[in-house]
């Protein structure tokens, strides 16, 4: 079995190091990718509840229409 030298171990410390690096690029690369997931599920539930309030109106809207037009049986 060959001796190991320093020159190995630095060669081995400079190449988990560079391993190191590209993974932490990797991870904050998907934490860029999931902060637009969010951004993005929070834009959809806003326009969700918008369409919800939207629609919960609409008996109402109905009801005021039927009013005008004297649709309605007089009350």
């Amino acid at each position: 079995m060959s001796e190991i030298s320093s020159e190995l171990i630095y060669n081995i410390l400079k190449q988990i190091r560079e391993d190191v690096a590209y993974i932490r690029q990797r991870v904050g690369d998907h934490d860029e990718q999931f902060k637009g997931i969010r951004h993005m599920l929070a834009a959809m539930q806003s326009d969700d509840l918008r369409h919800e309030a939207t629609i919960a109106g609409l008996p109402m809207d109905v009801d005021r229409i039927k009013h005008r037009l004297e649709l309605t049986d007089a009350e």
